[in-house]
């Protein structure tokens, strides 16, 4: 069996998603995985996490979500975070059935940013998670109320042409200036960005791709998806599940403050891990990089023990 594996799976509503299996060399655990807001598999460190995991032989399943990148699903970029957290459920079940996987060892979710928010639900829903792990959780988003009101009207305006037969509205994701014109906080930094559509050689900042198979854009109705999205409700449900929090000490996206005001709520078994000196993009990157996947792994084996 190759050590990566292309693999595609079906959700409960028949879309496809695609995604990469990381097979550890023996039977035994295994952690699905998913990106952030609009994000590709590829992106902002999780390919490297997903081969730590494996390294440690535990094997991994990352994932574009639904509407994103090689995975179907329509319309293209429309982010909505309630249908996420049944795929993670799907995919888990599939990851289950997986050769190398053994899932009375234990199965778990692993999540970055919007991708840990949903994680951690999918957790408190679905019992067979025996763990998760939210790399800098998007607990909550926040967003420029002055630009709120154009949004949401662009939003109505697009479903009522939507019913006609009509395409879709499409805003950046990100704009030339590295900002989100909806005024979201969308899970990267102005800082992080610029650097990624500056690593691009196009003029058009609407095509920019950030990773491979990435699109700089997402619909106009994902906003209005937004706006509906408050997952911390259901984290209190997380009274068994050992979960872990990665929290980038200098994270001006999400906010540190925020991620550990929601950390203390949680009632369950928890660990908290602050990574000094990166933002919110760069969690899983740069010289703290074999720290923080260290950390994350020996939570895992603890939690699978009974040992959080």
């Amino acid at each position: 069996m190759a050590d990566q594996e292309d693999v595609e799976f079906k959700t409960v509503d028949g879309i496809t998603l695609r995604g990469r299996i990381y097979a550890a060399k023996e039977r035994g655990p295994g952690v699905v995985m998913s990106p952030g807001f609009n994000a590709v598999k590829e992106l902002a460190g999780v390919p490297a996490m997903a081969a730590a995991f494996q390294a440690a032989g535990i094997t991994a399943l990352v994932y574009d979500p639904r509407t994103v990148g090689l995975s179907d699903g329509e319309p293209r970029n429309d982010i909505n975070p309630f249908r996420e957290i049944d795929d993670l459920s799907d995919a888990l079940t599939f990851l289950s059935a997986h050769a190398r996987v053994d899932a009375r060892r234990g199965v778990g979710l692993w999540g970055m940013s919007l991708g840990g928010a949903t994680a951690l639900c999918a957790a408190a829903l679905d019992p067979r998670a025996r763990f998760a792990v939210a790399a800098a959780p998007a607990t909550e988003y926040a967003h420029d109320g002055g630009r709120l009101s154009g949004v949401l009207a662009k939003a109505a305006r697009d479903r009522e042409s939507r019913v006609k037969g009509n395409e879709p509205l499409y805003v950046p994701m990100l704009n030339a200036k590295g900002e989100s014109p909806a005024g979201f906080n969308l899970g990267m930094d102005r800082e992080a960005g610029m650097r990624l559509l500056g690593m691009q050689d196009e003029g058009d900042a609407l095509r920019a791709a950030l990773a491979p198979n990435h699109v700089n854009r997402t619909t106009v109705g994902t906003y209005r998806n937004l706006l509906l999205w408050d997952p911390r409700h259901v984290w209190r449900y997380l009274d068994k599940t050992p979960v872990m929090f990665v929290v980038p000490e200098n994270d001006h996206l999400i906010g540190r403050d925020a991620q550990l005001r929601h950390y203390e709520l949680l009632p369950g078994p928890k660990r908290l891990h602050v990574q000094t000196g990166v933002g919110h993009m760069d969690v899983l990157e740069g010289p703290g990089q074999p720290l923080v996947h260290k950390l994350q792994i020996d939570f895992v084996w603890d939690a699978l023990a009974g040992r959080v």
